[in-house]
């Protein structure tokens, strides 16, 4: 059991990750961004069905990880890549 992160883009400004739990009862993802700063804009984008069965929330977002924990819901884990977070660093802090 556990939760696996694909980095899909490890930008400057901006940092995009796949998340894949294996099984329901996998509930906690650390995505470290290496942003160098806590990112003002997070999104949680599900790609497909699975990611809407249970609830995802980002619950920490600081300077160096953003940290995903969703409920057990049925059907949840053991479905590929189901929730992609884009995270980007606000426009006045840009390098």
């Amino acid at each position: 059991m556990a939760v696996s992160i694909t980095t899909v883009l490890a930008g400057v400004n901006a940092h995009v990750a796949e998340v894949e739990a294996s099984a329901d009862a996998d509930t906690s993802a650390t995505i470290p961004h290496g942003l160098s700063a806590a990112p003002d804009f997070v999104a949680l984008v599900p790609l497909q069905a699975a990611a809407r069965t249970s609830d995802w929330i980002a619950t920490t977002i600081d300077g160096t990880n953003i940290v995903v924990e969703k409920t057990t819901g049925a059907g949840s884990g053991a479905a590929g890549a189901q929730l992609r977070v884009v995270a980007s660093l606000p426009h006045s802090i840009v390098r």
